[in-house]
């Protein structure tokens, strides 16, 4: 959980005082919204976010965007219009504040509105993470749809990355992403082989194994699965 700054409750205290009769949902909330460390990690449960009023939903809004961007994945679950105007907002914004994690923001942008222009800002913005968050970015990238721009994104991880654990992400990313096939023992091995070269210190065999996944994309895309089509 990346520099996130948690809201304390008083600063919604002249909103909670005109709800009554708090529901049980939004009791659930208000614990998890009080939670620190390892616990608060886990994040809000959204059985509980669903199970709120309206009037505990404007609280619980006000109260995640303190949480910004980590909040932004519950911020859509309360109300995905008002969400994503925040978003944009705060988007734009944060992308000037290197180590804060955008990616969060930008990643559910992509879900929730379809606007691939997150996808390629987090592309864009991947050089400003530490070696740490990296990973996490890379698995924020799987998480949207599959078009050239990300398979070319987990190729140029594969290919400069130096954290070990962002280049095995970006390989296993790779291949899933273009299906690559493991339909029985001879599959497996193929794909396991592959990440191994996408994973070796040898530039050769890594050269080796892009060119074999390149060459299986060819065949793909001649046979009318190309997978430029946004998911």
């Amino acid at each position: 959980m990346e520099n996130m700054t948690i809201a304390p409750i008083s600063d919604a205290a002249d909103t909670l005082l005109e709800v009554t009769d708090m529901t049980a949902a939004f009791d659930l909330f208000m614990k998890e919204h009080n939670m620190t460390g390892s616990e608060k990690a886990d994040g809000y449960s959204e059985a509980a976010l669903k199970g709120l009023s309206e009037p505990e939903k404007a609280i619980a809004f006000d109260l995640l965007l303190k949480e910004l961007p980590w909040s932004t994945k519950w911020l859509f679950l309360l109300d995905a219009q008002k969400a994503a105007s925040v978003a944009r907002e705060e988007e734009v914004e944060l992308r000037d504040k290197n180590g804060l994690p955008v990616y969060l923001l930008q990643q559910q942008l992509v879900k929730h509105t379809g606007d691939l222009m997150y996808q390629q800002h987090m592309i864009e913005d991947y050089a400003k993470y530490s070696n740490r968050v990296r990973p996490l970015v890379v698995d924020a990238l799987d998480r949207t749809p599959t078009n050239r721009a990300k398979i070319d994104f987990f190729k140029h991880v594969v290919l400069i990355e130096v954290s070990n654990s962002a280049m095995a992400r970006a390989a296993r990313h790779l291949l899933d992403a273009v299906d690559f096939p493991r339909a029985n023992d001879g599959d497996k091995a193929k794909y396991e082989r592959l990440i191994g070269d996408l994973r070796s210190d040898d530039s050769r065999a890594k050269a080796r194994a892009l060119d074999e996944i390149d060459n299986y994309i060819s065949q793909i895309d001649a046979l009318g699965f190309a997978r430029d089509d946004n998911g």
